[in-house]
C-alpha cells in the first residue's frame, strides 16, 4: 500500500541522489559537449534545478504534500531543465528541434536557462514571502482536508445531468466537434458555447463522482451504478476523443479525492495502471492515424486495438519512453521564443492585461477582448501550413511580450494568484476543494500563458461555487 508520505529519511535520501544524477550528468556534458562554452550553463541549470525541485520535496516532506507553486516548479524541472540535461549534446542534431525540422539556434541556449533561472527564483521569492506573513497558518498551508462531511445534494437530477452531460459529449465527438482532428471553425461557431459547457462540466461530474464515492461514503445503489457507468463512458469517451489527456488527467482527478480521503493505492492497483499508461501512448497513435484513412471511429478503435496488441513489447516500450520524454521535451520551443522576440507583435506589454477584471464579459459585448490565438500565430512563425499550436510554456509567452523583465512580472503576478488561493481562509469547504484540485491540475501543466490562466481562474470560481451550492450539502461538523 503506497501513501505518498514523504519521511525526513526519504527526502534527505530523494534529494541526494536526485543532484548526485545532475552532478554525474553535468560532469559528462562538460567533458563531450565542444561545440560551444557549457560551463555557465551547467551552473546555471544546477541551481535552477535546485529552485525547482528542493522547495517541491521540502514541501511534500513538511506540509505532506506540495503547495501549487511547487508543482509549477517541478514542471519547470520536467519540461525544461531535465530536457536541456538529456539534449543538452545533442543540439546540432535536427531531432531535437521543433518537429524534427528546425534546428535549435546553440548562441540562445544560455538566454534560455537565464530566463528559467530568474522565472524560478521570482516563484521562490514570491512564496517566501507569503509563508512569513502567513506563517502562523504554515502548518495547514497544503491541507486539503474537508471541515465537515458532505453529501450530494439532489441525487437525482445530479445523476441525470451528468448522463445528458457524456451523451452531449458524444454527440459532439461523432459530429467531429471536439476531439482529434475536430474541425476548429465549426467549434467556434454555432456550437462553441455548448462545447464550452461540455469541456467545464463532463470532468467535473466526473470529479464529483469520485469526491462522493471516497470522501463521502455514498452506497446507494442508483448512485453506485451510476458512478461505474459514468466511468465507463468516460473512459471510453477518452479512448474515442483520441485525447490522451482526457484519460491522464481523468487519473489525477479520480488520484486526488482518493488519497485524501486518507487511502493508499494498493501495489496489485499500480502494476496495471502503469501497463495502461505504457500501451496508452502507441493505442493514441494507432488511432489518430487509422482516423486518417476512415471516417469510422468504431473502425479506427478497431484498428488501433489490433495493432497496439501486435506490438513488440520491447519496442513499444522504447518508443511509448520517446513518446512522453517528446510530450514534456519543451526546451526548444522556449528557445525560439527567445530568439524570435523581436518579430513577434501579436502581444506585446502587457497591454493585454487591462481586459483582465472583464475577462468574463462575452466578447460579442467586448470584440477586442484577447483571444487564445497565440499558439497558433506562433506555429506560422514555426512552420506555415501546419495545424498545431505550440506552446514555449508560461515562460515563453511571458518573454514574447518584450523580454525577461515581462518574465519577472508574469511569473509575480502567476505566484502571487496560486499563493493567495494557497492561503485563502475558506479552506475546508467542498466549494475550495474542487477548485483547489482544478487549479492544482493546471498548475502542473506550465504550458499556459499567465493571462488566459487567470482569466480561467475567473470562470472557474463562478461556475464551481454555484454546482458546491447546488450538489453539495453540508451535514456533519467535524
Amino acid at each position: 500500500m503506497i501513501k505518498f508520505k514523504l519521511s525526513k529519511t526519504n527526502f534527505i535520501l530523494l534529494n541526494i541522489f536526485i543532484f548526485l544524477i545532475i552532478i554525474v550528468r553535468s560532469i559528462y556534458l562538460y567533458e563531450v559537449v565542444k561545440n560551444r562554452e557549457v560551463f555557465f550553463e551547467l551552473i546555471i541549470a544546477f541551481f535552477s534545478s535546485i529552485l525547482s525541485l528542493f522547495p517541491f520535496t521540502l514541501s511534500w516532506y513538511k506540509f505532506g504534500r506540495p503547495r501549487l507553486t511547487d508543482w509549477v516548479k517541478f514542471s519547470t524541472f520536467l519540461y525544461l531543465i531535465l530536457n536541456y540535461y538529456l539534449v543538452s549534446d545533442k543540439f546540432y542534431l535536427k531531432d531535437v528541434g521543433i518537429y524534427g525540422e528546425v534546428y535549435v539556434n546553440i548562441s540562445y541556449i544560455y538566454d534560455t536557462l537565464v530566463v528559467i533561472f530568474v522565472g524560478l527564483l521570482t516563484i521562490n521569492i514570491i512564496d517566501l514571502l507569503f509563508l512569513v506573513i502567513n506563517f502562523k497558518n504554515v502548518k495547514n498551508t497544503a491541507s486539503l482536508k474537508l471541515d465537515s462531511t458532505y453529501v450530494l445534494r439532489n441525487e437525482k437530477i445530479f445523476i441525470y445531468l451528468s448522463i445528458i452531460s457524456m451523451i452531449l459529449s458524444y454527440f459532439l465527438l461523432l459530429t467531429g466537434l471536439i476531439g482529434y482532428g475536430a474541425d476548429g471553425e465549426a467549434a467556434s461557431g454555432s456550437y462553441s458555447f455548448l462545447i464550452q459547457i461540455i469541456n467545464y462540466f463532463s470532468p467535473l461530474f466526473y470529479f464529483t463522482y469520485v469526491i462522493i464515492k471516497f470522501m463521502s461514503g455514498n452506497n446507494s445503489k442508483l448512485f453506485t451504478n451510476s458512478f461505474k457507468l459514468y466511468n465507463i463512458l468516460y473512459i471510453i469517451f477518452g479512448l474515442f476523443a483520441g485525447m490522451k489527456g482526457i484519460l491522464i488527467f481523468g487519473i489525477v482527478l479520480f488520484l486526488i479525492p482518493f488519497l485524501a480521503s486518507g487511502r493508499g493505492i494498493p501495489l496489485k492497483v499500480i502494476i496495471p495502471l502503469a501497463l495502461f499508461l505504457i500501451i496508452l501512448y502507441p493505442f493514441n497513435s494507432n488511432y489518430r492515424e487509422a482516423l486518417t484513412k476512415t471516417d469510422s471511429k468504431i473502425v479506427a478503435l478497431q484498428i488501433a486495438v489490433v495493432k497496439t496488441v501486435n506490438i513488440d513489447f520491447s519496442g513499444s516500450l522504447n518508443e511509448n519512453t520517446n513518446s512522453y520524454s517528446d510530450r514534456i521535451s519543451m526546451f526548444s520551443y522556449l528557445l525560439f521564443s527567445i530568439e524570435k522576440e523581436k518579430d513577434w507583435n501579436f502581444y506585446k506589454n502587457m497591454e493585454r492585461f487591462v481586459y483582465l477584471p472583464v475577462s468574463m464579459v462575452p466578447r460579442i459585448i467586448i470584440p477586442s477582448k484577447p483571444a487564445e490565438e497565440n499558439g497558433a500565430h506562433l506555429q506560422q512563425m514555426i512552420v506555415r501550413g501546419v495545424r498545431n499550436s505550440p506552446t514555449p510554456t508560461v515562460y515563453g509567452w511571458a518573454y514574447l511580450e518584450g523580454g525577461v523583465i515581462f518574465v519577472f512580472l508574469h511569473i509575480a503576478i502567476l505566484s502571487i494568484v496560486l499563493n493567495i488561493i494557497q492561503f485563502l481562509p475558506f479552506k475546508g469547504s467542498m466549494f475550495y476543494f474542487i477548485f483547489y484540485s482544478q487549479v492544482l491540475i493546471k498548475s502542473i501543466i506550465i504550458e499556459q500563458d499567465v493571462y488566459f490562466f487567470i482569466a480561467t481562474l475567473f470562470q472557474m470560481i463562478f461556475v464551481y461555487y454555484f454546482f458546491s451550492k447546488i450538489f453539495f450539502k453540508k451535514v456533519i461538523g467535524k
